[in-house]
């Protein structure tokens, strides 16, 4: 919970130490420069003494690195040869295409200031070359990276680091760090902000490794209208056996970016990862196109937080990195029902209809309605029930007889969720959850099968409602499963949605939109005829006139 202690001589290039030996303190706005568009000057690996000039552009996404004159050149000579009248032949053919000589990568070093950098997973981005006139131009030439690597070089994708920090968009509404205090005089004459480094806590992950809760204060240069400091709060991971920046992300990064969008409940993508590799001295700036920028988003309020590091700990963290590779990409498409909610209803909830099945796989891998035996003396005495002509359509159509069906995945799911929401899937605990689940397979067969609609389906001017409640609830008996998976115990999720208000929203709506598969509700509300003062109460029922498209609808879960 505290701001994390370098090791001795580590610092990142743009740090600036106070006193305290025991934190870095990073200084904002001291070069005013455009941090998105530099130049300097670049080279392949190993031979910096055929440097050229360049400009590098980290405004998209993508690294994008322009060279003054080429690297490559756009031809390549096959053969020379010269006739008889001293004229000489060359046959060329064109590089375009060709990596660098090691395949994947350029070093660099930017101006003002002095930055080392090492472009990765480079490809073709095209060039341009002028031939003929009075001096021969090579032109320029482009390449995009996967990513970039700025401090130390580094010799490509195969290079591991030991330590990586992680900060997140919401990370510190969960973590609720506290050491921050601001003191104001009666008359306003004295206005003092107060930080204090809190005790670090850390947990042991699966070999080896530590999972440290750590923050980094940025501090604003004083100037005429002011002076401040911010904190960040960061994951830190230390792994002794070292992971590839590949590695980081999927082992790292994207494991507590979808964990903690579940547990808040607002989209958490990475916003910045430093690395630092064994035997150096300076942490490593990562540029990746998955980062997002720190300040997206607005902060939250402490009431739209679903769970907190009180909820949610560290441990639970460390547990779920442990788990999280085995049920993958779930977590991933959960999270994504919140990260893009603006996609259209039925594609995110046929997602989240197959999602279902995939959870219940990972989560019970061997799981059975009958045994390897009777599964083949089932066939066989199918198959010989039947035609020549047919039976190995039987058979085949039998071939996974003994795997439970889409309905015994989804009760599982239930089951395992009940007591955490109970009300997410049935009326009351006293009701079984069969009418939800019958509508998600319904939901599930329907997109499989693409279904023609029928006279007996459901309204279009209701559908949408129906597949705003379903696809809510099952957001939640996913996540419910998955924060599970971290040790987090069930009366802990049930308390929290009790008094979590998009929750406590969506059964509303749900007893209201599908009454019935949830016990329906009525609303009593004082009457407002004011030319009658009496007590009466008047029943309403309230629904949105126009679908959620037309007016840019949103939802929390």
């Amino acid at each position: 919970m505290a701001h994390r202690t370098p090791k001795a001589g580590m610092q990142s290039p743009d740090d600036h130490k106070c006193s305290d030996p025991g934190a870095t303190y990073r200084y904002r706005g001291l070069v005013a420069r455009d941090k998105a568009f530099r130049s300097g000057r670049f080279w392949l690996p190993g031979a910096p003494e055929k440097a050229v000039g360049g400009w590098l552009d980290l405004s998209n996404r993508w690294p994008l690195l322009t060279l003054a004159d080429p690297l490559i050149p756009s031809r390549r000579e096959l053969s020379r040869t010269t006739s008889a009248d001293g004229r000489v032949f060359v046959t060329v053919e064109p590089t375009e295409g060709v990596q660098p000589s090691d395949g994947r990568v350029i070093h660099g070093m930017l101006r003002g200031p002095s930055r080392r950098i090492t472009l990765v997973g480079l490809s073709d981005a095209g060039r341009s070359e002028v031939i003929g006139g009075v001096v021969h131009d090579p032109g320029e030439q482009r390449f995009r990276a996967e990513y970039m690597l700025m401090g130390p070089h580094q010799s490509g994708p195969e290079a591991k680091f030991t330590m990586a920090r992680l900060q997140l968009r919401h990370l510190d509404s969960w973590a609720v760090l506290p050491g921050i205090a601001m003191e104001l005089s009666e008359d306003w004459g004295q206005i003092t902000a107060r930080y204090e480094r809190q005790a670090e806590e850390s947990v042991p992950v699966a070999d080896g490794a530590k999972l440290s809760l750590s923050a980094e204060v940025t501090l604003r240069e004083p100037t005429l209208y002011g002076a401040g400091f911010q904190r960040s709060a960061e994951l830190w991971l230390d792994d002794p056996t070292g992971l590839t920046v590949t590695e980081w992300w999927r082992h790292f990064v994207a494991p507590m970016s979808e964990l903690l969008t579940m547990t808040v409940g607002a989209s958490c993508p990475p916003v910045a990862l430093k690395l630092h590799r064994e035997g150096t001295d300076e942490w490593i700036e990562l540029h990746h196109p998955l980062l997002e920028k720190a300040d997206g988003a607005p902060a939250l309020r402490p009431h739209e937080v679903f769970l907190t590091r009180k909820q949610l700990t560290l441990d639970h963290l460390a547990a779920w990195l442990a788990v999280s590779v085995s049920v993958a990409p779930i977590p991933a498409l959960v999270a994504e029902t919140i990260n893009s909610p603006s996609r259209p209803l039925p594609s995110q909830l046929a997602e989240m209809a197959i999602a279902a099945e995939g959870l219940h796989r990972r989560l019970s891998p061997e799981a059975r309605v009958m045994t390897r035996n009777q599964k083949n003396r089932a066939r066989r005495r199918a198959a010989k029930a039947v035609s020549p002509l047919v039976r190995e359509r039987v058979r085949e159509a039998l071939g996974h007889i003994e795997a439970p069906s889409y309905m015994e995945r989804l009760r599982y799911l239930t089951d395992l969720t009940c007591e955490a929401i109970p009300d997410a899937t049935r009326p009351d605990e006293s009701h079984s959850a069969a009418g939800w689940e019958q509508r998600i397979k319904q939901v599930r067969n329907g997109f499989a099968h693409q279904s023609p609609v029928t006279d007996g389906d459901i309204e279009n001017d209701t559908e949408w409602r129906e597949q705003v409640v379903l696809l809510r609830t099952l957001y939640w008996v996913l996540a419910t499963a998955l924060l599970t998976r971290t040790g987090l115990d069930s009366s802990q999720i049930r308390t929290r949605t009790q008094s979590y208000e998009p929750y406590r929203a969506l059964v509303r709506k749900a007893r209201l939109w599908i009454p019935d598969v949830y016990a329906p509700t009525t609303v009593d509300v004082p009457s407002t005829d004011l030319s009658e003062q009496t007590n009466e109460v008047t029943t309403v029922h309230r629904l949105p006139a126009r679908p959620p498209e037309a007016v840019g609808w949103r939802w929390r879960p």
